[in-house]
């Protein structure tokens, strides 16, 4: 209990800390709702943290977490970040209903993008820019955050943080997590940056520009503006913008190999080669099906807008510079295809996953080299590493979570009548791959507003199951889970 106490206690003090950038905003702008409000929640963060550390204090670099404590902080953390932090939304008043709020809070630390606020344009200035500091606080992680700026932690801390970083496992880059995890949000933050000087350069205000480059680098989709990055009406925003959503959904470690001075290394890795040609056949496709049946006359029109909502697609940003839920029926269904797939491993994208793809088309490749040459035994590699059994097993079954998450959250969603089918299903699809926008009612330029309390109330735990890569969450609903003498 000391344990889990220690660590909500720092949580709650890093949770405060992250009210400080729309407390300054709110000031600046002369938002005096807003400041009330980040204020208040800033300082009972504070307070309910110190007050549970100097009541549980304990040495944190003793910590051994055991599976059943990993698990339950992890999941947890993100249950309890979104609570917090839909708290701004209430007392402003931009989301009164706490369902809704709760909804918006776990779509922006999931980097889902999904909204159910209609008009965003009318809510304070810093109360968008705490919506879009949730994704990029989501992106990496919270918890990859939270070892990241506390050393002491220890290495003890891979097994927390490998419960929470997407993909089928966590390479260590240095020889302690910590060190890890910081590198990773170096990156992180040096290409967030870089994002944000190149959008002012496009004439972009530095306001606009740090809340994009937010919600770029998380590949989580919020804008300040309805009609997203089309307001802007830039081929250059829309093209960088494009080309940073490609390097968010690549694996972050490739960036350190190719820094070490290995750049054809990294190229060459099988998963970012997949990565790559997937997207390039689909703007290929998506192009000659916008030119021979979706009305374009531009070729370069239609070139980049099926890059730009591809790779926002399949790195699940949820961004739109167009209606692509208008677009011919063959388009939209490699979308859907797109968001089923996801980004690399170690990325801040969501869905299965490119590397869990490849891993399921090789297994289906030797099962079918075993029908035709009898039973001949070949591993299958990704590169130059071999795939354990294992591992092989654990990505059988998290596709199979995955799909039974789908339909089961569909079927939950439509006992309300809230939608059609095409709505419900692209909605829960969106949700569990944190796209945001789906198709039919929760198309691109529509809003998840129309579902009641309990249809966003199950939507909201799709989201965090989704970034949580499923088992983590779903453990916690086992009898096995609770049982001290099983876990």
């Amino acid at each position: 209990m000391k344990r889990l106490a220690n660590f909500y206690a720092l949580f709650l003090n890093l949770m405060g800390a992250c009210f400080a950038l729309p407390l300054v905003t709110a000031l600046i702008y002369g938002e005096g709702s807003s400041v009330r409000a980040f204020a208040l929640v800033m300082i009972a963060c504070f307070a309910t943290g110190g007050i549970v550390h100097f009541a549980k204090r304990e040495d944190l670099s003793d910590m051994e977490m055991k599976p059943r404590e990993t698990y339950f902080i992890v999941a947890s953390t993100w249950i309890i970040a979104s609570a917090i932090g839909c708290v701004p939304y209430i007392l402003t008043g931009s989301i009164p209903g706490f369902f809704d709020a709760f909804f918006e809070t776990c779509s922006g630390f999931t980097t889902t993008g999904a909204t159910v606020i209609d008009d965003v344009e009318a809510l304070p200035r810093s109360v968008l820019l705490w919506r879009s500091l949730t994704q990029w606080l989501g992106g990496m992680g919270i918890i990859v955050l939270f070892v990241a700026l506390l050393p002491h932690f220890g290495i003890k801390a891979r097994n927390i943080a490998s419960a929470e970083t997407p993909g089928p496992t966590v390479t260590k880059l240095t020889s302690r997590f910590t060190g890890t995890a910081q590198r990773l949000y170096i990156a992180y933050i040096i290409l967030t940056a870089a994002l944000a000087l190149m959008l002012m350069g496009g004439s972009l205000s530095l306001y606009d520009a740090v809340n994009h480059a937010f919600t770029t680098m998380a590949t989580g989709g919020f804008s300040t503006y309805g009609d997203s990055i089309a307001h802007f009406d830039s081929d250059y925003i829309t093209w960088v913008i494009t080309v940073f959503m490609f390097l968010a959904g690549t694996n972050f470690e490739l960036f350190f190999v190719a820094a070490q001075g290995h750049p054809l290394r990294a190229l060459k890795n099988e998963e970012f080669g997949i990565y790559a040609k997937i997207i390039a056949v689909s703007v290929a496709a998506v192009a000659a099906s916008l030119m021979i049946k979706g009305g374009y006359v531009s070729l370069y029109r239609a070139v980049r807008d099926s890059a730009f909502q591809v790779i926002t697609i399949m790195t699940t940003t949820g961004y739109a510079t167009v209606d692509f839920d208008l677009w011919p029926v063959f388009c939209k269904m490699i979308l859907i295809i797109l968001m089923f797939i996801g980004g690399s491993s170690s990325s801040t994208a969501g869905g299965v996953k490119v590397i869990r793809v490849i891993v399921l088309f090789k297994m289906i490749k030797r099962e079918i080299n075993i029908k035709l040459h009898g039973n001949i035994v070949n591993d299958i590699s990704i590169g130059e590493q071999k795939v354990l059994s294992g591992t092989v097993t654990h990505i059988i079954a998290f596709v199979t979570l995955y799909l039974i998450t789908l339909a089961a959250g569909t079927f939950l969603i439509s006992i309300a009548g809230c939608g059609d089918i095409v709505t419900n299903f692209t909605a829960v699809l969106s949700c569990i791959s944190n796209v945001g926008p789906g198709f039919g009612g929760v198309g691109p330029v529509c809003t998840y507003s129309f579902y009641d309390s309990f249809s966003t109330a199950v939507l909201s735990l799709v989201m965090v199951a989704g970034r949580l890569e499923l088992s983590t969450f779903f453990i916690l609903f086992s009898r096995f889970f609770w049982d001290p003498n099983r876990v």
